[in-house]
């Protein structure tokens, strides 16, 4: 008779899977006590642990399987050794830990105080994974339901014993769960320390400092990150590629943001890409649309509807969509259906699409259809950390950028700001804060004119954007990713006729560059915000 100590706090299937494994032999089961109660509503027959131990659970719930009983019946090996040691202390071996742990990350999104997190800290799971992964050879550790069905099939192939490998792979999971559990907890009670460190007048003043660092950055930093996908290459063809996600982000969310309707295997330059549009697709709201090329957007439009929004879009620069991807705010109908399959796409992204939508855009086997789950075009988290990796430089942590700013907060200081541009503000900064630097970007009644993106030169950025823009520039307002080091820019800016600028101000030169627009007639807005994107 095989022995499975069961102590879950995720239930999902979990009857099902007992009743599954003891199809291929008898098998008994300890339990913990809610482990126990669900078990025991679903008509299985359940042995406590506390009737092993012969000590009841303690310290409310804190101590349950912490015993020699439970632990020596997890790690003995399958030597006489072993097993006389264990005949000699009447302990019985445990062939199965079904265990998952308190549910750490998913409480992390919850609001609750430091005291109730730290309630949340698993110590006896995480004690029961890894010894039961220490003892693959002959313990199956089972640590997510996700696995439970990989197991059953693995039993059905090998004839009811699960095979070596099996158990392995199990053991690498388990750790690896255990792995990102403590890094998650880490990460959590490192921040609140840290912050506790600004606490009080005192601390405040310091943490204010000018030469002190930015932000609640952590003092050590530890990446848990499982393959999803292998990619059949990376940037380039001769690179090779995977794609790998943190086991630590929010457990609620579905990874990735996306369900694949149709098409090829997404590229490595198609997720970085996809990257980018959904990150302008979130800031400037809808009905919106954007197309994306080479990691920057070539047509970015708002419109009283998608399809207006659309042809908008599309018109700025029709050679550069050519092979895009093509992000909406909205459901893709029919007619837009037919107005993409027009050109070469190779990614539509949408939070939904009409059956009518589906079936034309079908057609085109390669083209790669996306369902954006809802959470992705909402406001994203404040506080993220970027990693750079630097090779033999190391790497750089940073928080990125802050949330877009409302045009409201921006400073007026030059000019008149009419209430009704207001929008048009916002829309421009919230596109040009995504675009590569050095970042000029002009746009009017929602709809990008002009994209200067890339150069080492800003003077070069504006007469980019503005030439793009051409007459359309007039009336116009141009965003810059970071202040301008002189007034060439606003030269450039005055003769096309642009009426409104918006950067983020801080030079030496802000008094000349005032003065520059009050000499044309422009109205200027400091936003108090840089947003290089190197």
């Amino acid at each position: 008779m095989k022995t499975a100590l069961v102590s879950v706090s995720d239930k999902t299937g979990l009857a099902d899977f007992i009743n599954k494994l003891k199809s291929y032999e008898e098998l008994r089961l300890l339990a913990t006590s809610s482990t126990a109660a669900y078990l025991t509503e679903h008509n299985l027959d359940v042995i406590s642990v506390e009737s092993v131990t012969s000590f009841p659970e303690i310290l409310g719930g804190r101590v349950k399987t912490l015993h020699p009983r439970v632990f020596a019946g997890i790690l003995a090996r399958p030597s006489k050794d072993d097993r006389d040691c264990l005949a000699d202390h009447k302990i019985d071996e445990i062939d199965f830990v079904i265990v998952n742990l308190y549910p750490f990350e998913k409480k992390l999104t919850q609001g609750l105080s430091e005291a109730e997190m730290v309630e949340q800290i698993d110590i006896g799971g995480v004690s029961l994974l890894r010894a039961a992964a220490k003892n693959f050879e002959r313990v199956v550790v089972v640590s997510e339901p996700s696995q439970y069905q990989s197991i059953l099939d693995n039993l059905a192939k090998s004839g009811g014993k699960t095979d070596r490998e099996m158990r392995k792979k199990l053991a690498v999971d388990a750790l690896r769960r255990t792995a990102s559990y403590d890094q998650a907890i880490n990460t959590y009670l490192a921040s609140t320390l840290e912050k506790s460190t600004c606490s009080g007048d005192a601390g405040a003043a310091t943490c204010a400092d000018e030469d002190k660092p930015l932000g609640n950055l952590p003092s050590a930093l530890s990446l848990n990150l499982v393959e999803y996908q292998k990619l059949r290459y990376g940037e380039n063809p001769h690179q090779a590629a995977s794609w790998f996600h943190p086991t630590s982000q929010n457990v609620n969310l579905q990874f990735p943001p996306f369900a694949q309707l149709n098409g090829k295997e997404l590229s490595a330059n198609n997720i970085v890409d996809i990257y980018s549009l959904l990150k302008i697709l979130r800031d400037i709201g809808g009905p919106g649309v954007c197309i994306i090329k080479h990691n920057n957007p070539c047509g970015v439009s708002l419109g009283k509807d998608l399809h207006e929004a659309y042809d908008r879009a599309y018109a700025t620069d029709p050679l550069s969509a050519f092979g895009g991807i093509y992000g909406f705010t909205g459901e893709v109908d029919e007619a837009m259906a037919k107005k993409i399959n027009e050109g070469f796409v190779e990614v539509v992204a949408a939070p939904s699409y009409s059956a009518a939508a589906l079936e034309i855009l079908k057609t085109k086997k390669n083209l790669r259809i996306l369902k954006l789950q809802d959470y992705i075009l909402k406001p994203a988290p404040e506080a993220r950390l970027r990693l750079k990796d630097l090779e033999l430089m190391g790497v750089i942590v940073e928080q990125d950028m802050e949330p877009s700013k409302d045009a409201e907060q921006f400073e007026v200081v030059t000019g008149k700001l009419d209430k009704a541009a207001l929008a048009d503000v916002a829309f421009t900064w919230n596109v040009c804060r995504h675009l590569t630097s050095n970042a000029i970007f002009v746009a009017r009644d929602g709809l990008g004119l002009g994209f200067g993106i890339g150069q080492t030169s800003r003077v070069a950025s504006t007469k980019i954007a503005l030439a793009q823009a051409g007459a359309k520039a007039k009336g116009a307002v141009l965003a810059s990713d970071a202040f301008f080091p002189n007034i060439d820019n606003i030269e450039e800016a005055a003769a096309a006729g642009i009426g409104i600028i918006v950067q983020p101000g801080g030079s030496i030169k802000d008094k000349d560059v005032i003065a520059a627009c009050e000499k044309h007639g422009i109205t200027m807005l400091f936003t108090g915000q840089r947003c290089f994107k190197h």
